[in-house]
């Protein structure tokens, strides 16, 4: 017990401990910043994807069915890295533009409005998704109706 206080207690020790301790510390800070600065990345481009394939939501878009599904797909998606603001405005937009539902034109740009401001939100939070109080059945598979 003795020799352990000795070596604890002496300055060749903390010259070799105190150093390794900090390399351990900044090795995981810097890990940790590379886990967020990739997330954000793999965020920032499937947001990218989302925001495009909106076009398939506006009248006279040429490839509309394709570019809906594609919006479907990454809000399906986005359940692996969003929060829960995102996926719920995304579904609130689009029960806005649903056939079965007639919606206001200012109604659907406000939806759409608060979908990309919550977007924008979680891109500048630059925070990792950690907690969601999402359920499965608030999971909706929902498929594109083909135009003729």
């Amino acid at each position: 017990m003795c020799a352990i206080l000795d070596i604890l207690s002496s300055v060749d020790f903390w010259k070799f401990a105190l150093p390794l301790l900090g390399a351990v510390v900044a090795w995981f800070a810097n890990e940790w910043r590379k886990r967020i600065a990739d997330q954000y990345q793999r965020k920032e481009a499937n947001y990218k994807e989302l925001l495009h394939a909106l076009r398939g939501f506006y009248v006279g878009a040429s490839n509309a069915d394709e570019l809906k599904s594609d919006f479907l797909n990454q809000l399906n998606i986005a359940w692996l890295y969003c929060p829960d603001d995102v996926i719920k405005n995304g579904y609130a937009f689009l029960d806005t533009v649903h056939t079965h539902r007639v919606s206001l034109d200012a109604e659907k740009e406000r939806a759409l409005g608060v979908f990309v401001a919550a977007i924008r939100c979680d891109l500048l939070s630059r925070k990792l998704v950690r907690k969601t109080k999402l359920s499965p059945t608030d999971f909706r598979h929902i498929g594109v109706n083909k135009s003729a």
